[in-house]
């Protein structure tokens, strides 16, 4: 099957499962955020939204030398492109509340010296700064440029439903909600998605009846280039990577479950050593060899590449891209990526000179069936 015709047949399945809502949008949380970093000028390397900055600057200003600017600044300088506190806002409500939304769930990237005190520091500082400044009211005159940004968005990227694009291509549902953060002013960190609960099933054996929350930031970068090839390169390289790990953490955990062998006398010396060194080894290249298959289903070429540094990571993922195209080929066959899985996987043992038969795994509807609860007849 044709790049082509194999974009249209997701886009007719995607079609008929329409999100219950819009997957790509802005937030207020966010904006907010995008404020304070505009603030404390420690990320002026994209250009944002003209417009909006201006208005921005018109409205806040008078506020540099407010403590949560400093704040922001503070971590900014100190935790570099790790600095996560995108990601950490979501797990509380809207400005200027900023209440926990759920007591049971904890904040990730807390962990260190002073993590969750700072936090709360900071999130006190942000509360005072959206009260001070009335910020909710700035995020509801300013629908209107959301909604711009977002139309535009939308356009670039291509997908206006990522997620059920992505659920066609793997013939199964991942029991999960996903949204596609775009804002006109943050720049978001190296930290710039997560998963709720993570689907690991080492810590999540059994993920209940809660669906996954998938959450990805992008920057809006219009004016990069003629066509705005640059921010659709940048940004669509983030539509797939964090809901495919949905998929690709609980899949691979049931294949190594059912292969009952030492992991060297299939993956090989090379790959067994690389997945003991880093347990997202094999998971990493998988999920780039995804990532280009998607991009060329969707947009007719890929848009994800690697950076060349690694050669066996290039090999590796050229390889499993390619094996890949016998699934889009013959989904009569193959219905579903999991089905397909031990003819992907043989990548492995054939680069490595081995013969190992594949294993047998059970069957699966949807995600959720690849987890030890579900495979035990837990619901």
């Amino acid at each position: 099957m044709s790049a082509a015709a194999l974009a249209v047949l997701l886009l007719a399945r995607s079609a008929a499962a329409a999100p219950a809502a819009p997957a790509i949008v802005t937030d207020p949380r966010i904006e907010l955020l995008g404020v304070v970093q505009l603030l404390s000028g420690e990320r002026p390397d994209l250009p944002g939204d003209a417009a909006y900055r201006r208005a921005v600057e018109a409205r806040f200003g008078a506020f540099r030398g407010d403590p949560a600017v400093a704040m922001y600044r503070e971590r900014a300088r100190r935790l570099g492109r790790n600095e996560g506190s995108g990601i950490i806002l979501l797990y509380y409500t809207d400005p200027p509340a900023l209440a926990l939304r759920d007591p049971g769930l904890t904040p990730p990237y807390l962990g260190g010296p002073g993590g969750a005190q700072g936090e709360r520091g900071f999130l006190e500082a942000l509360r005072a700064f959206a009260r001070r400044t009335d910020f909710a009211a700035f995020y509801r005159e300013h629908r209107a440029d959301y909604e711009r940004v977002l139309a535009a968005s939308r356009k670039d990227l291509g997908v206006a439903d990522p997620l059920s694009f992505l659920q066609s291509y793997l013939g199964m549902p991942l029991d999960a909600r996903a949204r596609w953060i775009v804002s006109p002013l943050f720049v978001p960190s190296r930290r710039n998605s997560f998963i709720v609960p993570y689907p690991d099933p080492r810590t999540l054996p059994d993920p209940g009846r809660r669906p996954f929350e998938v959450t990805t930031e992008m920057a809006y970068e219009p004016g990069a280039g003629p066509s705005g090839e640059i921010v659709t390169q940048r940004n669509r390289q983030a539509l797939w990577q964090e809901p495919l790990f949905v998929f690709v953490d609980p899949a691979l955990a049931a294949y190594d479950a059912a292969l009952a062998r030492a992991p060297a006398s299939y993956y090989g010396r090379e790959v067994a050593a690389c997945r003991r060194e880093d347990a997202d080894c094999a998971k990493n290249w998988l999920i780039a060899a995804l990532c280009a298959r998607l991009d060329t289903a969707a947009f007719g070429a890929p848009t994800v590449h690697s950076d060349g540094r690694d050669p066996r990571h290039d090999a590796y993922e050229a390889a499993l891209a390619s094996r890949l195209t016998e699934y889009e080929k013959d989904r009569g066959r193959w219905p579903t990526l999991w089905s397909f899985l031990p003819r992907l996987m043989a990548v492995f043992p054939e680069k490595a000179g081995l013969r190992a038969p594949p294993p047998v795994l059970p069957a699966a509807r949807g995600v959720k069936d690849l987890f030890p609860g579900a495979r035990a007849g837990r619901r």
